[in-house]
């Protein structure tokens, strides 16, 4: 399920601050933020998530 934005509440949350659950759509985000290269966009967590979940399952011993 996506997360709602923390502004608006009402569009899809696409970008947010690193390390934070704070997300934003890309019009509050915009509005809020001078700069939107400095945002993690959710495709990117999205994508570091699942190649943390792979490392962690070709680390384990088969038995």
């Amino acid at each position: 399920m996506m997360s709602k934005c923390t502004i608006c509440d009402e569009q899809a949350a696409e970008y947010f601050v690193k390390g934070t659950p704070s997300g934003y759509c890309k019009e509050c985000a915009l509005d809020t933020f001078a700069d939107l290269d400095m945002l993690v966009k959710a495709e990117q967590n999205a994508r570091a998530l699942q190649e943390h979940l792979d490392l962690d399952t070709n680390d384990e011993d088969p038995e």
